[in-house]
């Protein structure tokens, strides 16, 4: 800190300075994990985003809106489980959505304006895992019998969010540029899809194929295996297993791991490029890419093995939204 400033802070009165102090070692106190930062992060640069266009004077030259719709195409950017040889287990693909909602345009002059805009938008993936991997059965009083064989998991996840950007915009002629953040709040996570297993159990019994319907509700499910009901029963290593028919999202978590999936808040950047077929008329084609980390540590599970003690092994990836945006779109 250079002389000036430790001259401009010595200038603040006494009192005020402690107050300062004091409300920074609040706030810090109050900072628990890295994640709460940076949703506090997300919170204040949207905050910051919203005052800045109120401070801006309006005029009825100067403020239009309008509305925007069109397909998503997403998927999950992160890293890939791998086996032993490196070969990569997992997959993530493009899935198609949508997206509809209102803007605000605040136009400074013929070139320059910025545009906000509320959205709902369907984002996700198509998922796949196959290759070696383990099954964990329970008998009716919850003893697990454990299994390692091959898995083959295909899953279509749907998060819908209110996205909310602020962009910056530039045009030239027919042509308009844009630029900026996108704050997206997570109001609905559902997966639907298959799992098949088959392979040998600790005990030495084979484990012959069976299949698994998977209907997740990654808000609303719930934890541990009082979700399932329809099972078949199956004799292994002595005991009577039950294989669910149809599974939850969280079917194989323990009671301390009490939490969803999918993080509710997401920062992200935002830009493409649009063209005007009129006056107001325009196409439009964008990017959307997450910032933040999309999924919580403790519920991102390895599918490939468990530990040496039998324990789930609980992958850090940082995975983050990408999604391109074909959009049709009228200004008022």
């Amino acid at each position: 800190m250079g002389p000036d400033k430790l001259q401009g802070y010595d200038s603040i009165p006494f009192k005020t300075r402690n107050e300062h102090k004091g409300m920074l070692i609040f706030a810090l106190k109050d900072s628990h994990s890295f994640k709460l930062k940076k949703q506090n992060m997300h919170r204040i640069i949207l905050l910051f985003a919203l005052a800045l266009l109120a401070s801006l004077p309006l005029s009825s030259q100067e403020f239009s809106a309008g509305f925007r719709a069109g397909l998503n195409f997403s998927t999950i950017n992160g890293p890939l489980e791998t086996d032993d040889s490196g070969n990569d287990l997992e997959d993530y693909t493009i899935k198609t959505g949508f997206h509809v909602g209102a803007i605000a345009n605040l136009k400074f002059n013929d070139i320059f304006g910025l545009r906000g805009e509320l959205l709902y938008s369907q984002k996700g993936t198509q998922y796949s895992f196959v290759g070696p991997s383990y099954w964990v059965f329970y008998t009716a009083n919850d003893m697990p019998v454990y299994a390692t064989g091959n898995r083959n998991t295909t899953l279509t996840v749907t998060n819908s969010y209110i996205d909310i950007p602020v962009t910056a915009v530039g045009r030239l002629g027919r042509l308009e540029l844009s630029g900026g953040l996108n704050l997206g709040i997570l109001i609905s996570s559902r997966g639907t899809g298959q799992l098949s297993f088959s392979g040998q159990s600790a005990g030495g019994s084979t484990v012959d194929p069976f299949t698994i319907a998977l209907e997740f509700n990654y808000f609303d499910d719930t934890f541990q295996r009082t979700d399932a009901t329809d099972v078949e029963t199956r004799r292994i290593d002595g005991k009577d297993v039950l294989i669910p028919k149809t599974l939850g999202a969280y079917y194989q978590t323990t009671e301390e791991e009490s939490d969803k999936l999918f993080n509710t808040l997401e920062l992200g950047l935002i830009g493409g490029l649009a063209f005007y077929l009129n006056q107001g008329l325009y196409l439009s084609f964008r990017a959307n890419y997450g910032l933040s980390d999309l999924t919580k540590t403790n519920q991102d599970i390895s599918k490939l093995s468990l530990d040496a003690s039998r324990n789930f092994i609980f992958r850090e990836d940082d995975d983050r939204n990408l999604t391109l945006q074909a959009s049709v779109g009228f200004s008022f």
